[in-house]
């Protein structure tokens, strides 16, 4: 057998950084994040909650006479189907535009809730569920028309605008 020349052990060129072992890794902690409360309020979600609402009451609406007893003619599931609509654009749009939107529209539907109380007269209805009405309130007659079912729904609408425009909670938000 051939001898094999001993080699000279080779040391490895300057430039070139030896990869770490495990005795020779380093290693850095993590920063922990920390949790900030932020002052958050429901008018989004309502917005989307509501506007989502809207807009199935509108389209059923066109479909469906008499809808919960309501008076549903198509100008009145127009509007429904648009403020539905409006109300989730702001739903999705910035926490201040949803705010100001849900104190809109909810003073909206309150107003038109209680001057349908106190406008509305007993009368057979010319739209929608054709039976007397105690509280008829013929805005534009034989175009929108609303009873008592209408007023009611739309002081509930009222009700959970302005209460998700009013109501805050904190939410954690790391950073």
């Amino acid at each position: 057998m051939e001898l094999e020349k001993q080699r000279k052990p080779t040391t490895p060129p300057s430039n070139v950084t030896p990869l770490p072992t495990e005795a020779t890794k380093t290693y850095q902690a993590q920063p922990t994040k920390t949790f900030v409360p932020i002052q958050k309020n429901y008018s989004q979600e309502v917005c989307v909650i509501m506007g989502v609402l809207l807009l199935i009451t509108g389209l059923v609406g066109f479909v469906v006479d008499n809808l919960l007893g309501a008076h549903l003619s198509y100008t009145h599931n127009a509007i429904h189907v648009a403020s539905g609509a409006l109300a989730l654009w702001f739903g999705f749009d910035s926490l201040l535009n949803a705010k100001r939107f849900a104190y809109v529209v909810g003073v909206f539907y309150g107003l038109l809730g209680i001057i349908g109380f106190a406008l509305g007269r007993e009368g057979l209805p010319d739209v929608g569920n054709i039976v007397e009405d105690r509280y008829l309130w013929k805005a534009i007659p034989k175009v929108l028309e609303f009873g008592t079912v209408d007023h009611v729904l739309h002081l509930i609408f009222a009700a959970v605008f302005i209460l998700g425009a009013v109501m805050t909670f904190k939410r954690f938000q790391s950073i």
